[in-house]
């Protein structure tokens, strides 16, 4: 095994944050693949035995983003560690969503981890992390990565994670962002955007593209993107912060055994 690649759909910068941070610990060298740019999911990815993938990706309600994420990416026997990132709730069944895709794109998935970091719609909610915990899990993961590598394989049966197979539903989340009055249009948004929802004319957002990753309202430095309160949003951000603002969750790491 010669080269690791960090591939990451990373909107607010948690997942893109915890792989980099295991893929630096990794005693090889490292390319990234940034996923978040919708035009690097539209070419053809190709590993091979040789590779070791590392895939990191925000859950949103349970499940992976629903934008057939890594459609174009094969792995032709190539070892991958899947990581997830979540804020404070739950992932449910994101991390086995992940593997599952990995393992149908020819990847042997070795590894798997879920992470926690700022919650998408609370600065308070996953704060401060990753935490020093969080550091001994990414390098107790790197450890047996590079033991793996030693040897040339990766020993133990088939990985088993948390998570249903019959995965929850997808959930349109309505928090859509738009402009407010302080927008310069500057078209920052229209970049960021990872999905190509907000019209770079108007900057108004597409309801129907949307996947509510706040991409456009935490990579705006006027503070010029917000959701039009119609009440269900400030209800949703203070459930999070009154159940999960003082609770630490841990992060939790699947090796084969």
């Amino acid at each position: 095994m010669e080269k690791v690649t960090a591939i990451y759909f990373s909107p607010t910068g948690n997942s893109k944050k915890y792989v980099t941070l295991l893929a630096e610990k990794i005693a090889l060298p490292f390319d990234t693949l940034d996923f978040t740019k919708k035009e690097n999911r539209k070419n053809d990815v190709v590993f091979s035995k040789e590779d070791i993938v590392l895939f990191s990706a925000p859950v949103y309600a349970g499940r992976l983003p629903n934008i057939n994420l890594f459609d174009n990416v094969k792995g032709n026997g190539a070892c991958a560690v899947c990581m997830v990132t979540y804020g404070n709730r739950e992932y449910d069944d994101a991390l086995l969503e992940l593997k599952n895709i990995c393992e149908q794109k020819g990847f042997q998935v070795v590894a798997a981890a879920a992470f926690i970091g700022e919650h998408t719609y609370s600065e308070y909610v996953g704060a401060d992390r990753p935490n020093e915990k969080d550091i001994i899990k990414i390098e107790e993961l790197s450890k047996y990565i590079q033991n793996g590598i030693s040897k040339g394989v990766f020993e133990g049966d088939k990985l088993e994670v948390k998570g249903n197979e019959n995965y929850c539903e997808h959930k349109a989340i309505p928090i859509i962002p738009q402009p407010n009055e302080k927008c310069s249009q500057c078209g920052s948004c229209v970049r960021k955007c990872p999905v190509g929802a907000i019209d770079g004319n108007t900057f108004l957002t597409d309801s129907t593209k949307c996947i509510s990753c706040f991409a456009c309202v935490k990579g705006c430095t006027k503070k010029a993107r917000e959701v039009k309160e119609n009440g269900m949003y400030s209800k949703l951000v203070e459930m999070l912060e009154t159940n999960l603002r003082y609770v630490e969750k841990e992060a939790e790491i699947f090796l084969l055994k």
